[in-house]
């Protein structure tokens, strides 16, 4: 399995790359002071004893936004698979990102349909593309769910097999002293 833990500190749009057996919304926020989740379509709340509404069930392909007070959401699941797949409709769809740590939006998106994808959106943040990335996301993260608003139905998954750029940041961080003498 694989364990996340994700800061809550408001409205926060976030994502899950792994996920319990018991993926039922009731038992993945289980006592950490979430009000409310929304899906693309559908949603629920909390009313201090039961869940109602139409979200019954959170799926890793997925983004929510979540509604809490400053709060941690931890949790371990599987599968772990950052080849999954992605089956967007025309128009706006919000996903999940289906790795940890964080990759340039250019290095991640397959060549291939990265031209049907008009802008991303983010928590604060988007990307618009008019042929090159600009604006104020320049990375997809771990934990975090996206609007992506495509001008057609496509397919794919994320290209990240080239190293993240947090294991970029760690790997220039670790220098070897080289003994004096």
């Amino acid at each position: 399995t694989e364990g996340y833990s994700i800061n809550l500190d408001g409205i926060d749009l976030i994502s899950f790359y792994g996920l319990p057996d018991d993926n039922s919304i009731s038992a993945v926020m289980e006592g950490i002071g979430v009000e409310s989740v929304m899906g693309a379509s559908n949603a629920a709340n909390f009313d201090g004893t039961d869940w109602t509404g139409s979200l019954l069930e959170l799926d890793l392909s997925s983004g929510y936004w979540v509604r809490a007070t400053g709060s941690t959401l931890t949790g371990s699941g599987f599968p772990y698979n950052i080849a999954r797949e992605y089956s967007l409709n025309e128009g706006f769809n919000l996903v999940s990102f289906p790795s940890k740590g964080s990759f340039d939006i250019s290095g991640a998106l397959p060549d291939d349909i990265e031209d049907n994808i008009i802008a991303i959106i983010g928590e604060g943040a988007s990307a618009i593309n008019n042929g090159q990335w600009i604006g104020s996301l320049d990375e997809f993260e771990g934990d975090r769910g996206y609007w992506i608003f495509t001008d057609a139905a496509i397919s794919f998954s994320y290209d990240l097999s080239g190293e993240s750029s947090s294991a970029r940041e760690v790997a220039s961080a670790q220098v070897t002293e080289q003994p004096e003498g």
